[in-house]
């Protein structure tokens, strides 16, 4: 064998080695190896809104819910900045109540999909991609409500590595962080402390 089959043979070897030793969690379970992942994870910004509303813009790359939701592959199909058909909104909004859930005090809020659609970004480190964007109205028990359990998985769920981010809007436009979070705490809902939230 010669010595450039020998080295080929080499990091053949340690590359399957590498993909094979996963890490094992706590109940000796193999977790799967984590993979780069370039585009950016969910953003969640909640605004206070009159008559026991907030109001909730959540957007996430539209190649990673395609990834994670191969039932919604006619978004892909989608023109940014062109409304979406009335039905794709429809299944957006079913698919994501799924994996979106608020309660206050132990109650689940009603939520309402009031908008979606598609918006092209770049950025330098990425070069150009596709948000999805939608738009939410929860209404709560409490005119200003002091807490809230936030329940999300849509994309995490199949991408591991994507990670959400939440935010309180301010009535000025500012935005406060309330929450950062990835797959492992979706399950157990993630605590936001809004009156904290406001005061700061």
């Amino acid at each position: 064998m010669s010595r450039r089959a020998s080295w080929r043979t080499a990091l053949l070897a340690l590359a399957v080695i590498s993909l094979g030793n996963g890490a094992r969690g706590a109940g000796g379970g193999l977790i799967e190896t984590a993979h780069a992942h370039a585009l950016p994870g969910s953003v969640l910004t909640f605004e206070q809104q009159p008559q026991h509303t907030l109001h909730l813009t959540l957007q996430f790359p539209r190649e990673d819910l395609l990834i994670a939701a191969p039932a919604l592959a006619a978004l892909g199909e989608q023109t940014p900045g062109q409304p979406l058909p009335k039905p794709l909104v429809d299944q957006i909004g079913d698919y994501l109540s799924h994996h979106l859930a608020l309660s206050e005090d132990g109650d689940t809020l009603p939520m309402t999909l009031t908008e979606a659609h598609l918006e092209s970004t770049y950025q330098p480190q990425l070069g150009d991609y596709v948000l999805v964007i939608t738009e939410w109205n929860v209404k709560t028990e409490k005119p200003e409500p002091d807490s809230l359990l936030l329940k999300y998985d849509a994309v995490m769920h199949e991408v591991r590595n994507h990670r959400a981010d939440v935010y309180w809007q301010t009535p000025d436009g500012a935005t406060r962080p309330l929450a950062g979070f990835g797959f492992f705490h979706s399950a157990h809902g993630v605590r936001l402390n809004l009156q904290k939230a406001r005061q700061e």
